[in-house]
C-alpha cells in the first residue's frame, strides 16, 4: 500500500471504521521496514545534530521559496536519515565529512521532489542551490546508490499520514477537528527536526501528537466520555499504549517543541496525562532519551556551509 502523506487530509472520510483499522493495520505492517536507527551518536562521524537540524531547516526553507509542499521536505529529511544508517560507501563518507553529508541532504532532497511533486526539479536546478557546491552529475550518480541503498523502498507511511487516518475515528460529534488537525499536523513537522525522535516509528509520533492535541481541546468540544473513547479507539487501531513510557516522552518533546517554535503552550488538561521517564521501549529495542524535554539543538543561521 503506497499513498502519499500529502493525501487529502480527510483521506478516510469515506472510509468505514473497519476499512480504516485495515488501512492501519497495513501502515503499521509496513512501516516496520522502514526503521532507521540514530547514526549522529556513533563513534566515528563528524555529523552531529548541529549539522543535520541546519540542513533540515535549509530544505524547508527551499521548499517554502519554491512553494513545494512542506512534507516533501519532511519525506526527503526521512530518506537521509535512513540513507545514513546504510553500510553504502557514500554513508559511510558523509559520516565523516560534512560536504559529503551536503551532497546527500542535495539527493535526497531531489529525490523526493521526483517521487511526490507534480513537476520534477531537474538535477541541475538542485546543483545551483548549493552554489556549484556539488555538481548535476555527482546529485545523479548519488541518487542510484541511494535509491539502491534503501532498497528502493519510499513510499513508506509518514506520521502525517497515520495522523490524518487515525484522525478520522474521531466522533461525529467532534466540533473541532479543523484544530486537531492543525496542532498534530504541525507537531509532526517538528518531529522531524528532532535528533532524539529519529528512531522512534511514525505511529508512535502520530500518536504522540493527536493525544497532545487532544489534551487541547476545551471540554465541550468534545465529551470526557467521548475524548476517552476515541484515546481507547487509538491504541486499539495501533497497538500502541497510550500511557507507554516512550509515547510519555515524544509528548514532551513535541510540546517543548511546539511552545518554542510558535511561542506558546499547547495547554494540557490532564485527562490524558503525562508521566516522565527516562528510557523507553520500543519493538524490543531500547533507546535513551531525556527525562525532560530539553532542547540540546543550537539554532544556527540557514546556510549550506556547516
Amino acid at each position: 500500500m503506497n499513498v502519499y502523506p500529502q493525501d487529502n487530509v480527510a483521506a478516510g472520510s469515506m472510509m468505514q471504521e473497519e476499512d480504516l483499522y485495515s488501512v492501519l493495520s497495513a501502515m503499521l505492517r509496513q512501516e516496520e521496514e522502514y526503521q532507521c536507527h540514530g547514526y549522529l551518536d556513533v563513534d566515528d562521524t563528524l555529523v552531529d545534530e548541529i549539522c543535520r537540524t541546519k540542513m533540515t531547516e535549509w530544505v524547508f526553507q527551499v521548499v517554502d521559496c519554491t512553494q513545494l509542499q512542506r512534507e516533501t521536505a519532511s519525506v526527503s529529511i526521512q530518506y537521509l536519515d535512513r540513507f545514513m544508517c546504510t553500510s553504502s560507501p557514500s554513508a559511510k563518507r558523509a559520516r565523516v565529512d560534512r560536504k559529503e553529508y551536503q551532497l546527500v541532504v542535495l539527493t535526497t532532497f531531489y529525490i523526493a521532489t521526483k517521487i511526490f511533486e507534480p513537476f520534477a526539479m531537474e538535477a541541475s536546478l538542485v546543483s545551483r542551490l548549493s552554489r556549484g557546491v556539488h555538481s548535476e552529475e555527482e546529485i545523479v550518480a548519488l541518487e542510484y546508490e541511494i535509491l539502491v541503498a534503501l532498497q528502493w523502498r519510499l513510499n513508506g507511511p509518514t506520521s502525517l499520514q497515520f495522523v490524518n487516518y487515525l484522525l478520522e475515528l474521531l466522533p461525529t460529534s467532534c466540533r473541532c477537528k479543523a484544530s486537531l488537525y492543525e496542532h498534530s499536523h504541525f507537531q509532526t513537522e517538528l518531529s522531524i527536526g528532532d535528533c532524539t525522535l529519529i528512531p522512534i516509528r511514525r505511529s508512535v509520533i502520530a500518536v504522540a501528537a493527536i493525544l497532545n492535541s487532544l489534551e487541547n481541546l476545551e471540554k465541550e468540544s468534545l465529551p470526557l466520555n467521548e475524548r476517552i473513547r476515541y484515546a481507547e479507539a487509538i491504541s486499539i487501531s495501533t497497538g500502541i499504549e497510550i500511557f507507554s513510557p516512550v509515547i510519555n516522552t515524544v509528548r514532551l518533546r513535541l510540546l517543548d517543541s511546539f511552545s518554542r517554535s510558535s511561542g506558546y503552550s499547547l495547554a494540557q488538561a490532564g485527562i490524558l496525562p503525562i508521566k516522565e521517564s527516562k528510557q523507553t521501549t520500543t519493538n524490543g529495542k531500547t533507546a535513551v532519551v531525556d527525562k525532560s524535554p530539553v532542547c540540546v539543538i543550537k539554532e544556527r543561521a540557514i546556510s549550506l556551509e556547516l
